[in-house]
């Protein structure tokens, strides 16, 4: 990954997008959660009508735009959740849609330099 490499995952309950969340609260593309390379997350509105909220100090904070932490809960509409478990849900629909490889049943050979999986062990 490059010093400028990031995720982007759409969240929504219309076709199209990369986490979808079956809640009539949650818009069709309701808001943009990006992952940036150093784990931190930044969470988007996208004009939802039911609004985007951050638990702060147990209270909720309507947003447009904020880094969150990975413990923060988040409203999505009346939906509540949290940014690793909609990274979760994305991955697992990804798989489910075909989008991805399954995963190796056993102990996997990686890439010395990326970590990346690469095969599995003999």
């Amino acid at each position: 990954m490059s010093e400028s490499s990031f995720s982007v995952y759409r969240i929504g309950r219309g076709a199209g997008v990369d986490i979808q969340i079956d809640d009539d609260s949650v818009s069709r593309v309701h808001a943009e959660l990006t992952v940036t390379q150093s784990g931190a997350y930044y969470l988007t509105d996208c004009a939802s009508s039911g609004g985007s909220y951050v638990a702060h100090n147990g209270e909720w904070k309507r947003i447009r735009q904020e880094f969150i932490d990975p413990t923060d809960a988040i409203l999505l509409g009346r939906y509540q959740t949290t940014a690793p478990t909609l990274i979760a849900m994305g991955v697992q629909q990804k798989r489910r849609s075909g989008g991805m490889a399954p995963l190796p049943e056993g102990p996997v050979r990686r890439d010395v330099d990326t970590g990346e999986i690469i095969g599995e062990e003999d």
